[in-house]
């Protein structure tokens, strides 16, 4: 080979290499805010570090309480990427002050997968405005859990300031439930939540069924988060002590990054993500939705992408006219 032929075929080499997966030997690192440990949030984060490394990306998890935390620390550039729920988006960004602020240091890679909002019960429990009164468990404060717990609570008109919240640990919180301790508990999670598959079969609780009659109250009460959510069904079977399918309200979740991100390694990214969307989703079922096809991803349009994620659909755009996603908002 000349010299010349073969200075050519180097640096078309190293130029490939830029652009998928950096230099050789070199990487890229980035951190991730997901969850506590053993949630989804932490094994989709984990499931994507499978990903990211042979492409030359170091993803490092960064465990946390839950949403609104991973929206906050990330608006502040404590991190690169943050698993959250749009619900608590929404809220985030509606705070006002400081929080309105940061909020403009949020984009989006991508839609993940749903968030349902799982309201267990004990028995005698008919609706959302019975809970009036009783004890009820929300989560970790910070949490996605505690997000759709207050707005699910105001959406059937309760006062959620005079009503008896109590905040911790989700899978506690599920034990002092079946001990009697609480008379209802949120958990807000990919459909398939461990923590509720390791309940008992016998387990004399219920999952509240919430649906469109729920959506039609808050259409009245509380419009804004009524457009947050949509009803999915859970199968009967889906844990093992629930023996009826049941309707529940779902938001989704989204991989956000920070704006500040420089726009050739989120498009770098977002190349390399969507490129290798079959298998983060085959990896771990938490990706459901992190796909271009907009027949299996119905979240795909409104979003505040990244300019570096615009960038790249963009690209995909042209090459394919039925998968571009609409500008973001």
């Amino acid at each position: 080979m000349k010299r010349r032929e073969l200075w050519g075929w180097g640096v078309a080499s190293l130029l490939g290499s830029l652009l998928i997966g950096g230099t050789a030997g070199a990487t890229t690192p980035l951190t991730l805010f997901t969850a506590r440990p053993g949630s989804v949030y932490e094994r989709a984060g984990k499931s994507l570090q499978k990903v990211l490394k042979p492409q030359g990306f170091n993803l490092t998890l960064k465990e946390s309480p839950g949403s609104m935390f991973n929206l906050e620390q990330l608006a502040k550039g404590q991190g690169d990427l943050a698993f959250a729920q749009k619900d608590a988006f929404v809220l985030f960004k509606n705070l006002g002050g400081k929080e309105r602020a940061l909020a403009e240091n949020l984009t989006v890679i991508g839609p993940v997968n749903q968030e349902v909002v799982h309201l267990l019960t004990r028995p005698g429990v008919k609706s959302l405005a019975n809970l009036s009164g009783k004890r009820i468990g929300v989560g970790p404060q910070d949490s996605g859990t505690y997000v759709s717990a207050l707005l699910m609570l105001q959406m059937a008109d309760l006062d959620v300031t005079r009503e008896r919240l109590i905040t911790g640990e989700v899978r506690q919180q599920i034990q002092d439930l079946l001990a009697g301790k609480l008379d209802a508990v949120f958990v807000t999670s990919a459909v398939g939540s461990p923590a509720l598959k390791s309940m008992p079969a016998q387990s004399k609780i219920q999952l509240l069924p919430m649906g469109q009659e729920v959506l039609k109250q808050a259409q009245k009460t509380f419009p804004e988060a009524a457009a947050l959510y949509r009803p999915t069904p859970i199968p009967a079977g889906t844990y093992p002590w629930q023996t009826q399918p049941v309707t529940a309200l779902a938001t989704y979740s989204c991989l956000f990054a920070r704006r500040s991100l420089e726009q050739p390694l989120v498009y770098r990214l977002a190349r390399v993500l969507y490129e290798q969307q079959a298998t983060l989703r085959q990896t771990d079922p938490f990706w459901a939705l992190f796909t271009l096809d907009a027949q299996q991803n119905p979240f795909l349009t409104g979003l505040n992408y990244h300019p570096g994620v615009r960038q790249y659909l963009g690209e995909t755009q042209r090459r394919s006219p039925n998968t571009k996603p609409a500008p973001g908002n």
